[in-house]
């Protein structure tokens, strides 16, 4: 009797891996045990899991110019530090592509364990139904397949995700507006490996997500991490002019 419960016991489990990990399944189903087990561990107070992580930067009015630096031409030359300008506007370009994404999805104020939460649920939720009410009678079990299906969930699963937390996205951080010359003296951290006359870019924190602004030095290049004080705003250029924070400040 004991070795047929065993046989039976051993059957079921296998039946549940193969239904866990199979097709665009088994991707679903290793982030949901790896963000459950996160999740697990934190309520157990073991660990607190933060991830470094300090939000993205992102632009929380229209007042405030974060594009991509429009006077970042592209120059064969390189500047004094070796870096040309048209590598600067593929840094300034991919930056704010990132900040808006992360923004859109509501990365920038909702905890990332949370999102994960949501995302890694509704990821594993429609990955499993849609297989197996679906995908398991029209596509193989292939790599490709599988990978073709995983992005298609991923990206259905991102958006429920960006809906559902939107509720919590208005509840954490209260909107907070700033203007071009509510910035003038102010403090920001240059985010950019330099800042000279043709381009850079500073960090400005908020009690929300941090602004990434525009800036200019008329001045030595100022290396990056450098706090340095906004001194005036270019309206024309939609740029700041700014200078290291300890010369501002004397």
């Amino acid at each position: 009797m004991s070795i047929i419960v065993l046989s039976d016991g051993t059957h079921w489990v296998q039946n549940v891996l193969e239904h866990l990990f199979v097709g665009p399944v088994w991707p679903a189903s290793i982030l949901a045990a790896i963000v459950l087990s996160l999740v697990m561990v934190s309520l157990l107070g073991v660990f607190s899991f933060d991830f470094g992580i300090d939000g993205p930067d992102l632009d929380v009015d229209p007042g405030v110019d974060v594009g991509v630096d429009a006077d970042a031409g592209v120059d064969p030359g390189a500047d004094a530090g070796g870096h040309s300008d048209a590598h600067h506007g593929a840094d300034g370009a991919f930056g704010g592509f990132a900040a808006a994404t992360m923004k859109v999805v509501h990365l920038d104020r909702v905890p990332l364990m949370v999102w994960l939460t949501v995302f890694s649920l509704f990821f594993w939720v429609l990955s499993y139904v849609l297989w197996f009410e679906f995908d398991v009678r029209r596509y193989p079990a292939t790599f490709v397949s599988s990978l073709l299906l995983t992005i298609r969930n991923g990206v259905i699963a991102v958006v429920l995700t960006r809906f559902m937390t939107s509720p919590l996205h208005r509840l954490l951080v209260p909107p907070t507006h700033y203007h071009a010359s509510s910035l003038i003296g102010g403090v920001a951290v240059v985010e950019t490996s330099s800042v000279d006359s043709t381009f850079g870019r500073a960090r400005y924190s908020t009690n929300a997500a941090p602004l990434l602004i525009d800036i200019r030095t008329s001045g030595d290049p100022i290396k990056k991490g450098t706090p340095v004080r906004i001194m005036t705003y270019d309206e024309n250029a939609k740029v700041y002019h700014v200078e290291p924070a300890e010369v501002a400040v004397a």
